[in-house]
């Protein structure tokens, strides 16, 4: 009995990470936009470099270096006054963005996510190296830690102004 509930919780785990394109638990699948619709990527999250074998933050947080796979982007000319895309690492909340770095089709690592559970965004940009995001979505994914999370207690389902 005990038995076939595992093997049916693993069938059904299988199942739902089939269903989100991921290869394991860290990994993410970035969904393209309307900005970008022939655009494609996943990424996966690698411990960061840390002597003591886990590599956190001061205040405990996890760090990942972010390793990219991106097919398909477009020239960042072709969506407007834009020069280069740029990955973000952006809270849940949406209230903080941490830049990455820029983002190119082929395989690259962009730089070190600092949060539990975050977003990964990819916009463009007018140059490689913005202050903050201003250019349009073409690429987004939740990291593992987020799967779990509903969105029914976000702001924007609450009647908050967004």
């Amino acid at each position: 009995m005990i038995t076939a509930r595992i093997g049916a919780a693993l069938l059904a785990a299988g199942v739902l990470a089939a269903g989100r394109g991921g290869a394991g638990p860290y990994d993410i699948t970035l969904l393209s936009t309307p900005a970008a619709p022939g655009a494609r990527g996943s990424a996966r999250l690698v411990s960061a470099e840390s002597p003591f074998g886990v590599a956190v933050t001061a205040d405990g947080r996890a760090r990942y270096d972010i390793e990219l796979r991106i097919t398909g982007l477009p020239a960042p000319s072709s969506l407007g006054a834009y020069g280069a895309y740029v990955a973000w690492a952006v809270t849940s909340d949406l209230a903080h963005w941490t830049r990455l770095g820029p983002v190119t089709n082929g395989s690259s690592t962009v730089g070190t996510a600092e949060y539990n559970k975050f977003l990964l965004v990819i916009t463009a940009e007018p140059g490689p190296e913005p202050s903050a995001r201003s250019g349009p979505t073409v690429l987004h994914g939740t990291s593992p830690s987020g799967w779990l999370q509903t969105f029914l207690a976000h702001p924007i389902f609450r009647g908050a102004p967004g």
